[in-house]
């Protein structure tokens, strides 16, 4: 069952990075990523009673410091982007996604089996694959793209890390703190840089599309890190590049490169293994 969560919390949350890319195509970014929250704190509030559970103080607590780590991450990923290429900063915060988690894991103790433990390294091989592609030009500053995915990767991981950490029983109520603190986070960067706090008026639908994808991905990572090892979940949730690459390839007629083609069966390959482990 925690297999079948993950991967479908990747689904969503791969859908909603496509909704929330082509929101970000017709321009202000900030103002894309301020709606996109916003829409999560009504989604949750809308799929709260549908999940079930309760908030608790201590979820409060990780729920809001998950949301603060994702800002972190996000904020990241986009002075990256503004610095570098996409082709360095994209499959490092991917896969630092799902590889500090399975460090946290390890470190408390919990060493996967041989064949979850092989199943996760190809996991995250596929992961790097399916995120990466695109050339590196001689121009493009290099080390400020690894710093900052590295940072967005840490981020990332972090607002994994810290949604398991809350309540067995709270459902996809921690991400209500968690988009509340993100919220914020994003219309203080926004306003103290002077950036329009509304997108423009062909990507407000996206923008909230987004927003509501992704929450409900994040809800299903959530509920699927009650019901097995946060390592595997959150490796198969961060499998989320995929559906975003099929998604551009089916509906904008991006080209889905061999390279993307062979991430894409290294996953499949992952998912058995960790399966069958």
């Amino acid at each position: 069952m925690a297999i079948i969560l993950a991967l479908s919390g990747a689904l969503f949350s791969g859908s909603g990075d496509f909704l929330g890319g082509v929101a970000s195509r017709r321009g202000r970014v900030m103002a894309v990523v301020l709606f996109n929250h916003v829409a999560g704190v009504v989604a949750v509030l809308a799929l709260g009673p549908l999940f079930g559970g309760s908030l608790d103080w201590p979820t409060v607590w990780w729920g809001g410091l998950a949301g603060l780590s994702g800002a972190f991450a996000v904020v990241s990923l986009y002075r990256g982007f503004a610095r570098s290429n996409m082709a360095v900063v994209s499959p490092i915060a991917a896969v630092g996604a799902g590889a500090w988690p399975v460090v946290w894991q390890i470190a408390g103790g919990d060493v996967p089996r041989l064949v979850v433990m092989t199943g996760l390294i190809v996991g995250l091989l596929a992961i790097w694959t399916i995120s990466s592609g695109g050339p590196i030009h001689e121009a493009e500053d290099v080390r400020a793209g690894v710093i900052y995915g590295m940072l967005a990767g840490l981020g990332f991981g972090g607002l994994y890390i810290f949604l398991s950490l809350g309540s067995d029983t709270s459902g996809i109520w921690a991400l209500l703190p968690a988009r509340a603190a993100g919220s914020i986070v994003v219309l203080g960067i926004a306003s103290a840089t002077g950036r329009e706090l509304v997108p423009h008026r062909k990507a407000v639908a996206p923008s909230i599309g987004a927003g509501a994808f992704v929450t409900l991905g994040n809800g299903l990572f959530v509920v699927a890190s009650t019901k097995g090892s946060l390592a595997v979940v959150a490796v198969l949730a961060a499998m989320f590049p995929a559906a975003t690459v099929i998604l551009a390839w089916l509906v904008l007629g991006e080209r889905l490169t061999r390279q993307r083609q062979l991430g894409l069966v290294l996953a499949l390959v992952a998912v058995g293994l960790v399966a069958g482990g």
